[in-house]
């Protein structure tokens, strides 16, 4: 099952030309990581999410040098990890996510074999790395929702007394 799903992400990343992808990923994830780590997204978690794209859009715009090497590699980390919380978070944005998540591990994917792993991921394919980052992203996200859940003000709306002096949740306009 898992050689069938990623024989058809390599070849949905072999119709965007890397360089076309790379400025795309960048623009994407530069303006929807401004706005969610600005705190105008409504769902929780929003803010991480953000700060995470944004630390990989401008990993990306480092270049590949940076990070002894490792830069591209970190940024597509960055924003798999925040694709994955994402996943948990709002699965209803499945179509934007999946095509993030498929620009990221492209540039993943043309990465890992130029970059000298040494000890840091000896044995590891760039498949298994997409994998982890995916899924740690979305155990955070995951305990993220359960947080909000429980918790008393939700995201998007603040306590406010009323006039009996009870408190009243009103929502974000």
């Amino acid at each position: 099952m898992t050689d069938v799903v990623m024989n058809y992400l390599v070849k949905a990343q072999d119709l965007i030309p890397a360089e076309y992808g790379n400025y795309a990923l960048v623009s994407a994830i530069t303006v929807v990581g401004l706005a969610k780590a600005a705190g105008t997204m409504a769902h929780p978690g929003s803010k991480m999410v953000g700060k995470l794209e944004l630390v990989g859009a401008i990993l990306l715009l480092m270049g590949p040098a940076s990070l002894g090497g490792f830069g591209h590699i970190f940024a597509s980390w960055s924003i798999l990890v925040a694709m994955g919380m994402m996943l948990a978070i709002k699965p209803r944005a499945i179509l934007t996510e999946a095509m993030l998540i498929t620009l990221s591990s492209k540039i993943l994917r043309s990465e890992w074999g130029n970059v000298t792993h040494d000890g840091m991921t000896q044995g590891m394919s760039w498949e298994t790395a997409m994998g982890a980052s995916i899924m740690t992203g979305f155990v955070i996200g995951t305990l993220t929702m359960l947080s909000d859940r429980f918790a008393p003000n939700k995201a998007g709306a603040k306590a406010t007394p009323n006039k009996a002096g009870n408190v009243k949740r009103t929502k974000r306009a």
